[in-house]
C-alpha cells in the first residue's frame, strides 16, 4: 500500500508526523507544512482510499481495519527512515496510532491526538448499520450527503469546504473505515503509551466530548499524559482554527523537549 505522503522541512532533525480521519487526506495539513517546516521535518499522509492512496483490493470493508491503517502508517515510516517522530492524530488518525507508537515506541518522542476518543462502544448492531447507511446515501445523494456531514463537522464555511472536497474523494472508503470506528477500546494503550500523550480536548466538538469520560479515565493514569482545552474549536480543529491549532501544537512540543532537556 503506496500511501500518499507530503514532506517538507526535509533537513530538520525532529519529525511531525500528522494523520487524518476518516474521509479527510493529508491536504489537511497544508497549513501545518507552512507553519512547522522551518524547524520540523513535516509529513503528512493520506489512509488507504483516502485521497490519492489507492483502495485495497478488493475494496472491502475487512481490508480497512485499524491495524491495517497502522501497518500501512508503520511501513511508510520505515521506508522514508522516519526517526524522532512527534505523532498528531485528527479523529481516526488519532486512534490508528495509539497502535502505531506503542509498536514502534523507539521512534516516536510524542503523540498528540484531537476530536479522538480511547473508546467507541456502540450497540454491536451500529457498525454494520452505519456502513449501510452511509454507502447508500453516498450512491444516491452523494454530494448532498457528504456536504451534510461536512456541515456537522467544520464550523465555518472555509473549514466546511475543504472537508467536503476531501470527503468526495474518499467517497469509496468513508463507509469501510467508520465501520472500525464504531467499536474499539484503546484505554489500556493510553495508560501506558511508552511516550508524552497529549489529548487536546476541542470545545465545539461536542459528539466526542460526550463520551470522553473513560479517555479522561485512562490519562489520569499515565504520569506522561495530560489533557489540553482548545477554545472555539470542533472536530477537525486545525481547519476551524488553523493559527490557534499551530500554536498550541508549537507550546506542546516545546515544552515536551524543553522538559526532556532537563
Amino acid at each position: 500500500m503506496r500511501l500518499e505522503h507530503f514532506i517538507t522541512g526535509r533537513s530538520n532533525k525532529e519529525t511531525i508526523l500528522f494523520v487524518h480521519g476518516a474521509g479527510a487526506n493529508a491536504s489537511q495539513f497544508e497549513m501545518q507544512h507552512k507553519f512547522f517546516s522551518d524547524r520540523y521535518k513535516v509529513v503528512s499522509l493520506s489512509l488507504r482510499g483516502h485521497g490519492l492512496s489507492p483502495t485495497p483490493s478488493p475494496n472491502i470493508t475487512k481490508l480497512y481495519s485499524i491495524e491495517d491503517n497502522a501497518n500501512d502508517i508503520i511501513e511508510l515510516i520505515d521506508n522514508l527512515n522516519l526517526h524522532n517522530i512527534h505523532y498528531v492524530g485528527n479523529s481516526a488518525g488519532g486512534v490508528v496510532g495509539y497502535m502505531v507508537v506503542a509498536r514502534l515506541k523507539n521512534r516516536f518522542l510524542s503523540i498528540t491526538t484531537f476530536g479522538t476518543t480511547g473508546q467507541m462502544n456502540l450497540p454491536k448492531f451500529s457498525a454494520p448499520l452505519v456502513k449501510t447507511f452511509d454507502t447508500l446515501m453516498i450512491k444516491i445523494i452523494k454530494q448532498k450527503y457528504l456536504k451534510f456531514i461536512a456541515k456537522q463537522t467544520g464550523i465555518n464555511e472555509e473549514s466546511r469546504e475543504a472537508i467536503y472536497q476531501m470527503f468526495l474523494k474518499a467517497s469509496g472508503a468513508i463507509p469501510h473505515l467508520r465501520y472500525h470506528l464504531a467499536n474499539y477500546n484503546y484505554l489500556s494503550e493510553i495508560e501506558t503509551l511508552p511516550v508524552p500523550y497529549t489529548l487536546i480536548q476541542c470545545e465545539l466538538d461536542r459528539d466526542i466530548n460526550r463520551i470522553l469520560k473513560t479517555t479522561i479515565e485512562a490519562v489520569s493514569q499515565n504520569k506522561k499524559a495530560r489533557i489540553v482545552s482548545f477554545e472555539g474549536a470542533g472536530h477537525i480543529a486545525n481547519l476551524d482554527k488553523p493559527d490557534g491549532f499551530n500554536q498550541v501544537l508549537l507550546n506542546i512540543i516545546t515544552e515536551l523537549n524543553a522538559n526532556t532537556e532537563k
